[in-house]
């Protein structure tokens, strides 16, 4: 008979996809989840990100990219297509409306950049360990009572 032990500890439990135009910025993401016993995956493009979506299906979708509202919106429709898995969005938002334009367009929550480090991977293991997005309820629009 074989046994195998194995340490909870350090067992991945989470994959996590970076999607970051930044590079810079990856190396410090990357660290701070494999701390956690996450396997980190990166894209830096749309078409890349959306594949390893689909084929992955990770715990966790971390979008850290400039993009135009239509490239934004496309991202986060086919992320939220291709994966059940959270998708945390840093966002230079100038407005409000560009925060709940995101959250409509499949963002589970938008941090707000500069981010510090501390508070994403705070906000992302919350969100790990909640498990798979349940299905969004449509908003209630203009309901009287």
């Amino acid at each position: 008979m074989v046994t195998w032990k194995t340490n909870a500890d350090t067992v991945p439990l989470h994959t996590v996809l970076i999607v970051s135009d930044e590079q810079e910025n990856i190396p410090t993401w990357d660290s701070l989840f494999s701390q956690r016993n996450c396997i980190v995956l990166s894209e830096s493009n749309i078409s890349d990100a959306l594949q390893s979506a689909r084929l992955v299906g990770p715990s966790l979708l971390l979008i850290d990219m400039k993009l135009s509202k239509s490239e934004r919106m496309s991202l986060l429709a086919g992320l939220h297509a291709a994966s059940r898995g959270p998708i945390l969005m840093l966002i230079t938002a100038n407005t409000v409306d560009e925060i709940v334009e995101a959250n409509h367009a499949g963002a589970d929550e938008c941090l707000v950049k500069p981010v510090n480090p501390a508070v994403l991977v705070v906000k992302a293991m919350a969100w790990l360990s909640h498990g798979q997005r349940s299905e969004r309820v449509p908003a209630l629009q203009d309901v009287t009572l």
